[in-house]
């Protein structure tokens, strides 16, 4: 009878993780997201074309209403929002870049930012989700001067 070789114990554990992690990178990389590594959960960065899955804010099956689309549009140096009036409640902001220079969204409540959006190029959007109560808000771009150049909006919630 020939002699048996002795296979190491350590081959079978070497499989199993190699299988485990291929198990785990195929679930990060169905996922998607962003490879931004400045992305909060609250904004994410798509292009223009490609709507985001991260558009839709709570989910209805844990009792939560859905939050309120709205769009802001920027350019140089000018922010516009697609509603006149807003009503208290959660919003997600769909963050347009129209002009030629980077920009990002924030929204500021007596003095202290509330939200922030990621910062984007031209032709590219974002978006972000923000609980407004009533009261006065002004939406702003935080990138360099455009602040003082005029990228800001007066926004009154009932």
């Amino acid at each position: 009878m020939p002699a048996r070789i002795p296979v190491p114990r350590t081959l079978p554990r070497l499989a199993s993780g190699v299988a485990v992690l291929a198990l785990g990178l195929g679930g990060l990389t169905a996922c998607g997201g962003s490879s931004d590594a400045g992305s909060s959960s609250a904004a994410s960065s798509t292009s223009a074309s490609a709507p985001s899955s991260s558009s839709v804010a709570a989910s209805s099956s844990s009792g939560e209403a859905e939050a309120e689309k709205i769009t802001a549009t920027e350019a140089d140096f000018s922010i516009k929002l697609d509603e006149d009036s807003l009503k208290a409640g959660t919003y997600t902001i769909t963050v347009v870049n129209n002009g030629s220079a980077t920009h990002d969204l924030a929204v500021e409540e007596d003095g202290t930012t509330k939200a922030k959006s990621d910062k984007i190029g031209p032709g590219q959007s974002t978006t972000l989700t923000v609980d407004l109560d009533a009261g006065q808000y002004v939406f702003y771009c935080s990138v360099g001067n455009h602040r003082a150049m005029g990228m800001e909006l007066t926004v009154q919630v009932s």
